[in-house]
This record gives structure tokens, sequence and C-alpha cells, in this order.
């Protein structure tokens, strides 16, 4: 009797942790899709549309440490840049990593470059955003974005990039 009990017991587990699973799918296709938005109004040079994929007081830290916060200031950033030192470009985004804090916040980790139209994407990014979402209502919508510059190339010139793998190498695990 007690095994059937146990049986029975951990039938819900089960079908919460396979529910589980099948929704963050789900929520990660919806946080792809934001993602996917935001190089898309990049594409189009539509600052308004960028912009309408943060939060109302969102804060943007620019690559170069220029702190913009709030939808308003975003759109009124992005259209300045895609009007002049960005204009003609493409912004090759890619998701590295989606990772959950809970059900309604989520950090993605990307890279990517800005490209002038009709230029090859290069081989490294020139930068490695941290995004941070919040869902609201089933939707989710930017709450931070800071824009670290990638500067690998910087440390290969003197030999610390291989340095510091070589270590993190030697002490993964311990």
């Amino acid at each position: 009797m007690k095994k059937y009990l146990i049986l029975i017991a951990t039938i819900p587990v089960i079908f919460t942790a396979f529910s589980q699973e099948f929704e963050r799918d789900k929520e990660e296709d919806k946080i792809e899709k934001v993602v996917a938005g935001l190089v898309d109004a990049w594409t189009q040079a539509d600052a308004k549309s960028f912009a309408s994929y943060f939060s109302e007081d969102a804060d943007f830290m620019v690559w170069f440490g220029l702190h913009m916060q709030g939808r308003n200031d975003i759109a009124f950033g992005h259209n300045m840049i895609f009007n002049d030192f960005y204009s003609n470009t493409t912004w090759n985004l890619k998701i590295k990593k989606i990772r959950f804090i809970g059900d309604n916040v989520a950090l993605v980790h990307a890279a990517g470059a800005v490209v002038k139209n009709g230029d090859p994407t290069p081989e490294e990014p020139d930068a490695v955003p941290l995004i941070v979402l919040n869902r609201v209502e089933n939707n989710w919508e930017i709450i931070a974005l800071q824009n670290t510059p990638f500067a690998v190339n910087e440390f290969r010139v003197n030999g610390d990039i291989n340095r510091m793998k070589r270590i993190a190498g030697e002490n993964r695990g311990k």
C-alpha cells in the first residue's frame, strides 16, 4: 500500500516539473522575440519602436558610461545615433544565455556588433550587453541594459587573455 501512496504522491510533482519546463521554453521564446524586436527596430532606425521594448523607467547604460533613464530618454538617444553615428547600420545581436531569477525576472547575456550596411559581420563582438527583463502581465519588458564593450582584443596583444583563460581553466571546479 505504501508503494502506491508514494507513486500517487509523486505524480503531481512529475507533471509540475514538466509543466514548468514547458513554460520556461515558452518564456524563453517571448524573450527571444523581445531581443529580435530590438534588432529589427535598430535595422529600421526606428528609435520609438526600439524604446518600446523597455519599461517606462528603464535604465540603459551606454558602452561609454552614459546613463539613459526611461523610455523617452532611450528613444531620444537612439533617434540621435540612428540619424548620425550609427546611421545605415545593423546590430547583429545574439543571445548567449537566458537565466531566470524567479518567475518574473530574467537575465540575458548577449553579444553583438554594430555593422555598416553591406560590411561583413566581424568575428568578435564589439559589445556584450547584459539585459534584465521583467515579466508584466505575460509580456517581457527590458528594465535595464548594460552595454559593455568587448575588449578582449586589447588583452590578446599583451597575452593577458591567454593567461586568464589558463588560470580560469586550472581553477574551474575547485
